[in-house]
């Protein structure tokens, strides 16, 4: 079977990048933290704040939510997608929500940062045993725990809940299923179920194309499946017209494969060559405005490589007076 590049990652895009799925799912399963946001306020920025290396691992998104009081906080999800727990989390947190802010700081002129609330998601075989909250990475020390950050995500760990007491409408229950089983040995017999429930959904469409992103994936992420399996799933959520989709639906995911893989090879070369470019001309710039001083902030400059951030430094460096200026962008 061959595997595309990062399948739980375009899964998890693909589910989570749909508000109205991403607020079922809280307000379902997270009434913790779904008690304080405004029904209807999620909204999807699309920023991502995870390099393509680590996207094999890892998979994030940022919302923007309205609270009770109308103040306007970033729900942060972050997909864990290892078959094990990463102990270490919390810091790859702070690290992405620093860069949040610092994006809102750049952005915007207001005297106090925004909220972030940080979710993992995590769908691995082990139960998830590490501390939730940042201090537990250090160890005590008299007198130095007022200097050690301090905040807490919520774990969302799908090894935690039965079946049962995975909630929300059709479509949050059969991607989080998809994600609690995945790994499975049995995953074969449990997706027949899964399938199942998609006959919840009211128009055959909308099963057709929840299908065609459940078997894209599936048919990527695990070798615990066969494809008399595979048909019987589509056969349950389509009884009817299911027999005449599957051979639609096999063709398409081969092809599809063949397709991506293609394009995605075209398109990371576009890309290093597009980041490699704006490098080039910012280490000509910080040359020519700043002189040595300015070679200084080359090191930094080679570990970024987002092409948005580059630009913003870009775009920074054109205006800027003073080299501090530039600097607090890296």
């Amino acid at each position: 079977m061959t595997e595309p590049i990062q399948p739980h990652d375009r899964f998890f895009r693909t589910a989570f990048s749909n508000p109205e799925m991403v607020e079922d799912l809280l307000f379902s399963n997270l009434p913790e933290i779904a008690c304080h946001l405004i029904p209807g306020s999620l909204k999807n920025t699309g920023e991502t704040f995870v390099n393509a290396e680590l996207r094999e691992y890892i998979t994030d998104l940022l919302y923007t939510a309205r609270v009770q009081d109308k103040e306007e906080v970033y729900v942060y999800l972050l997909f864990e997608h290892k078959s094990r727990p990463e102990p270490q989390v919390a810091f790859d947190l702070l690290r992405y929500m620093v860069q949040i802010w610092e994006r809102f700081r750049n952005r915007k002129a207001a005297e106090c940062f925004p909220h972030i609330v940080p979710i993992v998601f995590y769908h691995g075989k082990e139960r998830w045993r590490a501390d939730t909250d940042f201090r537990s990475l250090f160890r005590k020390v008299e007198g130095f725990s007022r200097f050690v950050p301090s905040f807490e995500y919520c774990l969302y760990d799908l090894s935690r809940y039965s079946e049962e007491e995975i909630r929300g409408q059709v479509l949050s229950r059969v991607v989080l299923l998809l994600m609690k089983h995945i790994y499975d040995e049995d995953f074969g017999e449990r997706f027949v179920g899964i399938c199942q429930l998609l006959r919840g959904l009211r128009k055959e469409q909308d099963i057709v194309d929840v299908l065609w992103t459940v078997l894209n994936y599936v048919g990527y992420a695990t070798e615990n499946i066969s494809e008399e399996q595979m048909r019987a799933g589509v056969m349950k959520a389509l009884p009817e017209t299911g027999g005449e989709l599957m051979p639609t639906v096999f063709e398409r995911i081969h092809n599809k494969g063949r397709e991506e893989g293609r394009e995605e090879g075209r398109e990371e070369g576009r890309e290093e060559g597009l980041v490699e470019g704006l490098r080039e001309a910012i280490r000509l710039a910080l040359e020519l405005k700043f002189g040595d001083e300015g070679l200084f902030l080359i090191p930094r400059l080679e570990k970024v490589d987002s092409i948005r951030e580059l630009m913003e430094i870009k775009d920074t460096l054109r205006k800027a007076e003073t080299l501090d200026q530039v600097q607090s962008m890296f």
